[in-house]
């Protein structure tokens, strides 16, 4: 049970929590809330992520990217607690289970799995599945072409917290679309962190994350461009979190409380390099869950 938890990573599963309690309490805060709809939405929404972390190993792990990275836990399949097989079967276990999951949670919110609504939220859970699969597995995995932070804004951003919104009031509010989007910047600069962590051995196997693209911009190759791109991401996060409370009637400023996380994150990006930064990315995701939790 111990190899499938690593290879799961609980603590990336916080930012799926995330999404789901930003969407759930803009809804609560317009008198929409279900205890049951609420926990079957984190549910279907920690196996979707449960999923593309397995996948993730699985094809990382063929690709040989994973199979020597210096300073960092070795996973599952690195200390051989887990072989291929093993693996893929569990990954088919979770698939199946994010399956049914899914079409529970669209079934308990509307009904019917027959109307325009629930055949649209089956075609954006199909979506979530196959990015779940796609972002590292088959001949040419997104995530190995800089499109990883495309799928995560606006899976964990638009999809996750103006969908979770939806499923609770069955109407969209545009103000929510800002919260959607500065949780998906504030999650996208969760994989971008992440990337620059992985830099020189992602570079070193051809996988051109979107911190390697940004890095030919660099005279040295270095990830100077993609540290830019992550004061801009969680700036941009902040400026539309702001819009959002001068609202009328929307919000308040209590969102300010993952400022100081938010500091320290981005000071310690600037000085680091490489493994040192995991603890950057343990920070950025501690601030993401704050600042879902102030939506409250």
């Amino acid at each position: 049970m111990l190899p499938v938890l690593q290879s799961i990573r609980p603590r990336t599963l916080l930012l799926s929590v995330a999404s789901i309690l930003a969407g759930t309490f803009l809804a609560k805060s317009q008198g929409h809330f279900s205890w049951p709809l609420f926990l079957m939405a984190l549910l279907t929404a920690c196996l979707l992520q449960s999923l593309s972390n397995l996948v993730n190993e699985l094809g990382d792990w063929k690709k040989g990217t994973d199979r020597d990275q210096a300073g960092r836990k070795s996973l599952s399949l690195q200390s051989g607690r887990l072989t291929e097989r093993q693996l893929l079967i569990i990954i088919i276990i979770v698939a199946v289970l994010s399956l049914l999951s899914g079409l529970g949670l669209i079934r308990m919110a509307f009904g019917t799995l027959r109307e325009m609504s629930s055949l649209l939220f089956i075609l954006l859970g199909a979506s979530a599945l196959a990015a779940a699969v796609f972002y590292s597995a088959g001949k040419k995995p997104y995530g190995y072409y800089g499109a990883g932070d495309i799928a995560v804004f606006l899976f964990f951003g638009l999809a996750g917290v103006a969908g979770s919104y939806y499923l609770f009031t069955g109407s969209l509010d545009p103000a929510v679309l800002y919260i959607a989007s500065a949780i998906g910047m504030l999650i996208t600069a969760v994989l971008n962190i992440n990337n620059i962590r992985d830099f020189e051995n992602d570079k070193r196997f051809g996988k051109n994350t979107f911190a390697v693209f940004l890095s030919r911009f660099s005279k040295n190759g270095s990830t100077f461009p993609a540290k830019i791109y992550q004061v801009v991401l969680i700036s941009l996060a902040m400026f539309l979190s702001v819009l959002y409370a001068c609202k009328p009637g929307t919000g308040t400023f209590l969102f300010l409380i993952c400022l100081p996380l938010l500091g320290i994150h981005i000071l310690w990006v600037i000085r680091k390099e490489g493994p040192a930064l995991d603890n950057a990315l343990k920070i950025l995701i501690v601030a993401v869950l704050v600042y879902a939790l102030s939506l409250f």
